[in-house]
C-alpha cells in the first residue's frame, strides 16, 4: 500500500489546487471580457457579420446589423432563421445566392461571394455584397460559414447611372477599367464592328491603327493628367478591316470605388473625306488661278518677243528699225525672265481681281 500523505503534503496539494482554480477563473474571466469586447466591436461594425453552423442549420453568431437586416418579427420579437433570412432577399436573387454557397461547400473551396438585392426594414431595395469563408474539419468536410455583408447600394446606383449615361449618349461611349471594356453603347459597337460579347475580350488599344497607338496612349495619359484639354484624332481598324477616322475625349471616373476611364468616341471619317476633297479643290483652284496669272503676265511680253523675232527674221527692216525691234525683244525677254524668277520665289497664297469677277494668282504679292 502507498504511504498515507502527510498533513504537510495534503496542505501543499490543496494550495496547488487553489492556485490552479484561481488561474482558471482568471483565464475564464479574460475570455469572457475578450468575448464581450469582440461582441461590442462587432455590433459597432457598419457591416453585417455572421457565423452559420452547417450541422445545426442555425446562426451561432451575428451582430446587431445582421439581425436588423435578416431577422423576422414574431410576436413582437426579432427572430433569426435561415428561412427568414432568405425571405428578405429578392426572389430573383435567392437561387443565385444558394448556388454560390452550395458551390463553395461542394467543391472544397474555402471562400465565396455573391451580390444580391435585399429588402430592408423600411421596404427599400438595397444591394448587398456577401463574402464568406468556409471552415472545414480535418477530413475537409465543411462545418461552418463565416461571412461579412456590405451594403453597396450607393456604388451600384452610381454604376447604373454610368451605364445609363453611356447608353443615352448619341456618340460612341465606353468605360474601361483594368485595361478592359466594361461598358459600351450601341454606337460604339457600330463604329468598331465588334459585338457586345467580343469587346470585353479585346484590349482597347488593339482596335487603334498600329501607326497611332503610341500617340493615342500619350494623348489619353496627358488628358487624364490634365495636361491636355482638347480631343484628339486618330485612325482605327474595325472588325472588317476598314480604316476609320475617330475623334476622342477621355475623362477619369470612379467605378466600384476604383479609378476607371470613360471615353467619348466619334466617327469623323466622312468629315475627313469632305475635308480632303475640299483641300484638293482648293489646290486645283490655286493651280487654275496660278495658270491664269502666268498666262496673263507672260502674254504681253511673249507676243512682243514673237512679233519682233518674226520681223527680224524677215530681214526687210532698215537698220534703225531693226535696232529698235532688237531692243524691244531684249527688253521683253528680260520681263519673261523676271516673271519666271518671281514664280520660283512664291511662298504664299495671294490673289487679285481679274475680269468678269474672277480672281487670278497675284504673283508679285505672293513672291515677296
Amino acid at each position: 500500500m502507498p504511504d498515507k500523505p502527510t498533513y504537510e503534503e495534503m496542505e501543499a496539494r490543496a494550495r496547488q489546487l487553489e492556485s490552479e482554480l484561481s488561474k482558471r477563473d482568471e483565464q475564464d474571466k479574460i475570455v469572457r471580457v475578450l468575448s464581450e469586447e469582440f461582441v461590442r466591436l462587432a455590433d459597432r461594425s457598419q457591416n453585417a457579420l455572421y457565423q452559420f453552423d452547417i450541422e445545426s442549420q442555425t446562426f451561432t453568431f451575428f451582430n446587431k446589423l445582421f439581425l436588423a437586416l435578416y431577422g423576422t418579427q414574431k410576436s413582437g420579437v426579432k427572430n433569426l432563421s435561415l428561412e427568414g433570412a432568405y425571405s428578405k432577399i429578392h426572389a430573383q436573387d435567392r437561387e443565385t445566392l444558394k448556388r454560390a454557397i452550395q458551390d463553395s461547400l461542394e467543391t472544397g473551396k474555402h471562400s465565396g461571394e455573391c451580390v444580391y438585392r435585399l429588402t430592408d426594414a423600411e421596404q427599400r431595395t438595397c444591394w448587398m455584397h456577401d463574402q464568406w469563408t468556409v471552415s472545414r474539419d480535418e477530413a475537409g468536410a465543411p462545418i461552418a460559414v463565416e461571412g461579412v455583408i456590405r451594403d453597396i447600394t450607393s456604388t451600384k446606383e452610381a454604376e447604373q447611372e454610368i451605364n445609363r449615361a453611356i447608353h443615352a449618349a448619341f456618340i460612341g461611349c465606353y468605360l474601361i477599367q483594368d485595361g478592359k471594356f466594361l461598358y459600351f453603347n450601341d454606337e460604339f459597337t457600330r463604329i468598331t464592328g465588334y459585338s457586345k460579347d467580343e469587346l470585353p475580350h479585346i484590349p482597347p488599344l488593339d482596335i487603334v491603327h498600329e501607326e497611332y497607338r503610341d500617340q493615342v496612349h500619350q494623348n489619353a495619359v496627358e488628358t487624364l493628367k490634365g495636361v491636355r484639354s482638347t480631343p484628339y484624332e486618330f485612325c482605327i481598324v474595325d472588325k472588317h478591316g476598314t480604316v476609320k477616322w475617330i475623334i476622342e475625349a477621355v475623362t477619369s471616373v470612379q467605378h466600384r470605388e476604383r479609378r476607371a476611364v470613360m471615353g467619348y468616341f466619334m466617327d469623323i471619317t466622312q468629315n475627313k473625306k469632305a475635308e480632303e476633297d475640299r483641300k484638293e479643290k482648293e489646290k486645283l483652284q490655286a493651280i487654275l488661278e496660278l495658270a491664269g496669272a502666268v498666262s496673263h503676265e507672260l502674254s504681253s511680253p511673249l507676243q512682243v518677243v514673237l512679233l519682233g523675232s518674226k520681223k527680224l527674221a524677215e530681214g526687210k527692216l532698215d537698220a534703225p528699225v531693226r535696232d529698235e525691234f532688237r531692243k524691244l525683244v531684249a527688253e521683253n525677254i528680260g520681263k519673261l525672265v523676271e516673271i519666271t524668277n518671281k514664280i520660283q520665289r512664291i511662298t504664299q497664297y495671294q490673289t487679285k481681281d481679274y475680269v468678269q469677277g474672277k480672281k487670278i494668282f497675284d504673283i508679285d504679292a505672293a513672291s515677296k
